[in-house]
């Protein structure tokens, strides 16, 4: 089965320029020549993306987020507002992981982070919403199969 990710402009750009310097955010060995490397396929350029993400996540957001972002001390990242069709706009994300929310315990990322770096976890949490509505749509079919 194959899914299509919808991305937003800047999300888009901040990949691009993932791709472009991973080896220095660590993401891929470096050029061996100053020729241009063939282009990545999409798809395979995506799964580096949100693995990075996912990694940054991990390392950054679950000890609040839960792991996968399904929620714990701070909200779930995954559903709702959130969520494919939410409220909240990658800038609107990439605004509260730089430079947290006043009066949470939501503390700003922006000086342990790169701006490509929060795009990335973006990325990842936009992706794994998509994982967890289709999970969610196949679980609800099941509990509607005919005898």
């Amino acid at each position: 089965m194959s899914r299509s990710i919808t991305l937003s402009p800047p999300l888009a750009a901040a990949l691009l320029a993932v791709g472009m310097h991973g080896v220095a955010l660590g993401v891929g060995p470096a050029p061996e020549s100053s020729a241009p490397a063939p282009a990545a396929s999409s798809k395979a350029a995506v799964s580096d993306v949100e693995r990075q993400g996912e990694e940054l996540f991990g390392r950054n957001c679950q000890l609040c987020h839960n792991s996968r972002a399904k929620g714990g001390k701070g909200p779930q990242l995954v559903k709702g507002a959130w969520g494919p069709g939410g409220a909240n706009t990658d800038d609107y994300m990439f605004g509260i992981i730089k430079n947290g929310r006043p009066n949470t315990q939501m503390g700003g990322f922006g000086g342990s982070l790169s701006d490509a770096e929060i795009r990335v976890i973006i990325a990842f949490l936009r992706a794994e919403s998509v994982r967890v509505k289709a999970a969610e749509r196949k679980a609800a079919d099941a509990d509607h199969e005919s005898w």
